[in-house]
């Protein structure tokens, strides 16, 4: 369990290491020893940090800064009566802080009746404030071809990790490869011109406590021959900036409007096969509302739910990637309004 000076001492020595001063200026917000969260500000660029700062605080505490009662974690941190409970650990590593992309890692776990303990991590790039995913960078059939040496690799990795343990529990572990074949890869990052793969959350609850080592690094020899223009600006094999470029894949951040007067942001984010998931919240409150739904070519359609779980409005619109435009409906179908938000960085019309 990470504490602020770890985080800190961590931080200042991966920064006297590589010679990198940071980019982004970072603020530390606590709550004892168990919760820890970075907030970001860059003087020249109010705009990217702000980006930055809202998706994150949606994503992992569905609380804006300065909404809160008692604290930041607060939503999040409440017991809400489910199997896990709500979290009882957040701390986060800053990895990379410069220019090109922000890379951070959260180590997270909640409790109820039982304990659940995972890792998420956010690549943003530093121009824009767009988050970043691998498929960002790469070609459709360098992104295939890419992914066929991941596979080979971590497989390659974690079978020799496994002889750590006994044989009996060996076989206990090797229903992680099945979860490698189908990875989606967003627990990765990116430091100085190499990717590394995290595998912790293929691990279950108990097999995260045999010490395997679930990090692959890809150096960039194995993978720039796949790059699109974007992953070569990135990765410095060009005099592009990244900041000229969009992210194509979700989670995004999006800002907009129900009734054109209730300002509001939402991050929406695709769950599995057509399952999409978010949260949103308006400006006024701040505080996250839980959507699930679904996404059929560009029909979306998302349920929204109380913190006790309750069915309490309904949005029903057309999603092309950057514009989400159609109605919410009240819990009793009574009251519609026109609903329309867009990719931040993007003009709805």
């Amino acid at each position: 369990m990470y504490n602020l000076l770890l985080i800190i001492a961590g931080t200042s020595l991966f920064n006297f290491v590589y010679g990198q001063s940071n980019y982004f200026s970072v603020k530390t917000v606590t709550n004892g020893r168990e919760f820890a969260f970075p907030i970001f500000s860059r003087a020249t660029d109010t705009t990217t940090t702000k980006n930055i700062n809202e998706l994150l605080q949606l994503s992992e505490l569905e609380l804006l800064d300065g909404y809160q009662i008692k604290n930041i974690f607060e939503k999040v941190s409440f017991d809400n009566g489910t199997i896990y409970g709500g979290k009882v650990e957040i701390s986060c590593n800053i990895i990379s802080n410069n220019p090109k992309l922000l890379s951070l890692k959260f180590t997270e776990s909640s409790c109820g009746a039982t304990c659940a303990y995972w890792v998420r991590y956010y690549n943003f790039n530093s121009g824009n404030g767009d988050l970043m995913q691998l498929k960002d960078f790469f070609t459709a059939d360098g992104f295939t071809g890419f992914y066929q040496t991941i596979l080979k690799k971590r497989t390659k990795k974690f079978k020799k990790e496994i002889m750590k343990v006994d044989s009996t529990t060996r076989n206990y572990l090797l229903d992680v490869l099945g979860c490698y074949e189908v990875d989606d890869i967003h627990d990765f990052y990116i430091r100085d011109t190499s990717i590394f793969i995290d595998g912790e959350n293929c691990l279950s609850k108990n097999q995260k406590f045999f010490g395997l080592d679930m990090i692959t690094k890809f150096n960039l020899q194995e993978f720039r021959k796949y790059l699109n223009d974007y992953g070569k600006a990135v990765f410095g094999l060009s005099g592009s900036s990244p900041s000229k470029f969009r992210s194509n894949e979700l989670p995004q951040l999006f800002r907009g409007s129900i009734n054109s007067s209730l300002k509001i942001l939402m991050v929406i984010n695709h769950d599995y096969e057509n399952k999409m998931r978010g949260v949103y919240a308006y400006l006024k409150y701040g505080r996250g509302i839980y959507l699930e739904g679904e996404l059929n070519d560009q029909n979306l359609t998302f349920t929204e739910n109380t913190d006790n779980f309750d069915e309490n409005g309904y949005f029903e619109a057309t999603f092309d990637g950057k514009e989400i435009k159609g109605t919410w409906t009240n819990k009793s179908k009574t009251k519609s309004l026109k609903l329309l938000a867009s990719r931040t960085g993007y003009s709805s019309q």
